[in-house]
């Protein structure tokens, strides 16, 4: 009877999952922003893949294991697939992340409205991918780093703005926040909040 719970309560967690993710793709569908636009276009184009951390890949799992036990001092159980503690764990943790520049897992705690910003951030990882390598060739800097996170954080706040411009004091707020967040990143010697808006991938028109 235990096992028959867990499988109840497990399929009605992905039901729910699934749900509150395509409220939340509709909701970006219907968004004024031109961020939207290419965020809606690459979901529906299958260019990415989005799952919740139950459905972690084995190599992923690898991953989190390691990158969690490394940057967070936390140490996930050895079982696969990830158990509901596991994923409690990350998602403690963790609002989405991107893997290979287009597997996107997210957390099923968030709500719609949530996941959709965190939607529009991880696939703006995807669509600037090209973007960063290209300056991580010619930059030697951690500061790449930390303008790739400024990209994100500027779609989603070009998102929360539903087609309205960014304002200067945005973009000032979006380096701070970003530079509290990311302090590796932070080596530069360079002032993160006076640097400006950053080139991004959606700021080309639509085809």
């Amino acid at each position: 009877m235990a096992h028959l719970y867990f499988f109840e309560r497990t399929q009605s967690s992905q039901s729910d999952f699934n749900s509150k993710l395509q409220t939340a793709i509709n909701l970006i569908r219907q968004n004024n922003s031109l961020v939207a636009l290419k965020v809606i276009e690459v979901i529906d184009s299958d260019q990415v893949s989005i799952r919740s951390f139950f459905d972690l890949s084995k190599e992923h799992w690898r991953r989190m294991k390691h990158d969690m036990k490394k940057e967070d001092n936390i140490n996930l159980p050895n079982t696969y697939p990830p158990s509901e503690h596991a994923v409690k764990m990350i998602e403690k943790e963790l609002n989405g992340i991107i893997y290979e520049d287009r597997y996107i897992y997210i957390s099923r705690k968030r709500t719609p409205e949530q996941m959709a910003s965190t939607l529009v951030h991880e696939i703006c990882h995807f669509l600037n991918a090209r973007l960063m390598e290209q300056e991580r060739q010619t930059i030697n800097s951690n500061l790449v780093s930390h303008n790739e996170e400024v990209r994100s954080f500027a779609a989603e706040k070009m998102f929360e703005r539903d087609g309205h411009c960014l304002r200067r004091s945005d973009i000032k707020e979006l380096h701070e926040m970003v530079t509290d967040l990311y302090p590796e990143f932070n080596d530069t010697g360079d002032d993160e909040p006076q640097l400006g808006y950053i080139f991004a991938s959606y700021d080309s028109p639509i085809n």
